[in-house]
């Protein structure tokens, strides 16, 4: 595409003197992904649609001493079968700073330096496959037995037909101690504002969500490479300021994710009050979650393969299967990732 082509002229023209300077370190990376995802079933909660699209990432960066690095790019999503027809291109452009225990980012900076993936209460596979930065601050902590992310996702600015819309999000998790006990949570707040000159009967929705956890991890006590268990409590504390009170629904909910070898199973069961009450009024311009939280349960289970495997080349197959009240809806996904480039490919625990 011709903003792809001119990103990469420009930026490496304006860090050729510095290459040559020897001052700073030129960094690289090309992250390429395709995605199929096919969604048969009952349409209650998500559309029976089909996902098939590339995108490409590339980056250019300048290393600023030992910790600190400033890098560029773009977002190139490509839907498959329409030629240059729907095709999105959205920028890259962040700091970075890493340090022995504490990292930080700003800027708009890909979702991949988060520790794990987020439970589909606060995230949902589309928005996985479309908007793979986060877009606002990033602060890590990092240990042997305990890891924090705390950031800020700034997704919509304020103007006349946009309202302001940003989420503060934090996750963590400690093992105390050396054995397979562990402790974790999550907690957003999500701030759902007005747009410039707002008429009369547009209100603030405010958005909260709290999830402490227990878990253990039976990695090798068992003939599986891996087994981990977490149970919880779930709950939304929200209020849409053009009414009078707060709803606090919330529930139980239990994760396990097995694997043995190439193969893995992923099962996420929750059970409660709806933890997006307001989905019928605002949809995803409020939540980020998985629309089947807007049912008093949700049951997922993913069989999945990985049939690649390596330094470069993650390609995996998965059988997705979404139980809600009334409703229940099969994916047949087809996730590919390739990588090149400076720094260590990250991939995301489930």
């Amino acid at each position: 595409m011709p903003c792809l082509r001119l990103f990469l002229v420009a930026g490496m023209a304006l860090l050729w003197p510095f290459t040559e300077s020897g001052a700073q370190r030129v960094t690289w990376s090309i992250d390429f992904g395709s995605v199929f995802d096919n969604r048969e079933g009952d349409h209650s909660y998500t559309p029976t649609e089909t996902y098939f699209f590339t995108n490409l990432a590339p980056e250019i960066g300048l290393e600023l001493g030992e910790r600190d690095r400033i890098a560029g790019g773009v977002v190139w999503n490509q839907p498959i079968g329409r030629e240059w027809k729907g095709a999105r291109v959205s920028p890259t452009l962040y700091w970075r700073h890493h340090a022995r225990r504490w990292s930080m980012s700003m800027g708009m900076f890909p979702r991949t330096q988060l520790r794990e993936v987020l439970p589909g209460f606060l995230w949902c596979d589309s928005l996985t496959y479309f908007q793979r930065n986060i877009r606002g601050a990033l602060v890590q902590y990092h240990s042997r037995s305990a890891f924090i992310d705390f950031y800020l996702d700034w997704r919509q600015m304020q103007t006349e037909t946009e309202r302001e819309a940003f989420n503060i999000v934090f996750h963590g998790q400690w093992h105390p101690g050396a054995g397979r006990f562990f402790v974790g949570g999550h907690a957003m707040m999500n701030h759902f504002a007005l747009t410039k000159h707002s008429p009369a009967d547009q209100h603030i929705v405010d958005n909260f969500l709290v999830n402490p956890y227990v878990g253990v991890d039976f990695s090798g006590a068992t003939a599986l490479d891996s087994l981990r268990v977490r149970a919880g409590a779930v709950m939304t504390i929200e209020r849409n300021r053009a009414h009078d009170y707060w709803s606090a629904p919330g529930g139980g909910w239990f994760d396990v994710v097995a694997e043995w070898r190439w193969l893995g199973v992923k099962n996420s069961f929750y059970i409660g009050g709806k933890l997006l009450p307001s989905y019928s009024e605002f949809g995803s311009q409020l939540y980020q979650g998985e629309p089947f939280y807007s049912s008093p349960f949700y049951n997922r289970t993913d069989v999945y393969a990985r049939i690649v495997s390596n330094r470069l080349v993650d390609l995996e197959a998965s059988l997705d299967f979404n139980v809600a009240k009334g409703s229940f809806i099969f994916y047949q996904r087809l996730l590919l990732r390739v990588y090149v480039g400076g720094g260590k490919k990250i991939r995301i625990k489930k």
